[in-house]
């Protein structure tokens, strides 16, 4: 637990405004955040995301970014990542299509190597991470952003610093298995330092209904040996998010040791208590199977069991109606009463 990628996409001066540096009022809460990471001996990496309408073959871009990096370096912060993740996957000016060959591969390696080119010769342990517009081979991508060139990957290496860490969602955008085959094939077209982003537990988007408290499952234990980082997207509940994560730090420490169900427990029971143990397994299976009833589009069914069960860890949320956890749960809990209120089905 030492890295922290910065990039929340509804963060203006990350993303639409990233040219902008933050206003008086934004750069003291960004320092208190930067102050706190090093408190806590955590490496700050701030992302910038430049992608969408960025005109590559302008040199006024790199300057102002840099310009911005170096307030941050001032501060601190010697590692930075460039996030070219979800925009079109064509370039969008013609400029830049007559200077790259309708590469935005090509584009994104050049302007990496810009980067690095022009960065402040006084600069020293300065690190650039990339993600770039294919960061994974799931289909789902070109099907929300376009197709992408042929062979996109292989010419992003033909272009990219050899220093230049890339980050890597596995064989999906949100992959249910990641297997060391998947990195071995991955890095045979981008011959890279791989950084896993690894999208467990985020409910972001399109799963913002969902909740995502089960253990981390589907990692091949080889795979913290064989890349260079490993990071996971948290839930959007704060709070809510020490549990899964807990266990995605369990399997990156000692994936070889890792016992999913084990881990899962004792989070529950250092944090919560042992006799509140059968209260959030009745929770996480009522929200593991409400994720699946609604992507299947049928209602929750409840055996009697699973109804006691149910009725108990209502009461104990009740009971902790002013936890901020408990707050965070609220709609879950909303739908809990919902179907307890409903008659039992029949035998």
């Amino acid at each position: 637990m030492n890295t922290y990628l910065y990039a929340p996409k509804d963060d203006p001066y990350h993303r639409q405004r990233w040219s902008e540096p933050y206003p008086n009022k934004e750069w003291k809460e960004m320092l208190g955040l930067l102050s706190l990471a090093r408190h806590h001996k955590i490496d700050f990496v701030y992302g910038f995301h430049p992608g969408k309408g960025l005109h590559f073959s302008k040199k006024e871009p790199v300057r102002l970014l840099l310009a911005k990096a170096a307030r941050f370096y001032e501060a601190g912060v010697r590692t930075f990542a460039v996030l070219f993740d979800d925009i079109p996957s064509r370039l969008e000016h013609e400029e830049d299509r007559k200077r790259f060959g309708h590469s935005l591969a090509r584009a994104e390696g050049f302007w990496l190597r810009a980067i690095l080119d022009q960065q402040p010769a006084v600069w020293t342990g300065v690190e650039w991470w990339i993600c770039p517009s294919r960061y994974t081979e799931d289909p789902l991508l070109e099907r929300m952003f376009g197709r992408f060139e042929p062979r996109f990957l292989k010419t992003l290496a033909r272009h990219l610093p050899e220093k230049v860490a890339c980050l890597w969602t596995g064989p999906s955008v949100v992959s249910k298995r990641i297997h060391l085959r998947h990195l071995l094939k991955w890095t045979r077209s981008l011959p890279r330092r791989v950084i896993l982003w690894d999208n467990y537990p985020v409910n972001d988007l399109r799963m913002s209904h969902e909740m995502h408290l089960s253990p981390l499952n589907g990692r091949d234990p080889g795979l913290p040996e064989k890349v260079y980082g490993y990071l996971n997207n948290p839930l959007l509940q704060a709070t809510l998010s020490t549990i899964p994560l807990a266990t995605c730090f369990d399997y990156a420490f000692r994936p070889k040791h890792y016992d999913p169900e084990k881990s899962w427990e004792r989070l529950i029971i250092e944090r919560f208590s042992k006799e509140a143990l059968p209260h959030w397994r009745a929770i996480r299976e009522f929200c593991e199977r409400t994720n699946r009833r609604r992507s299947q589009k049928r209602r929750l069914s409840l055996s009697p069991a699973q109804r006691r069960n149910l009725e108990e860890a209502f009461r104990y949320l009740k009971k902790n109606r002013r936890r901020r956890w408990r707050q965070e749960l609220h709609p879950w809990f909303e739908t809990i009463r919902e179907t307890l209120e409903r008659p039992p089905n029949p035998l």
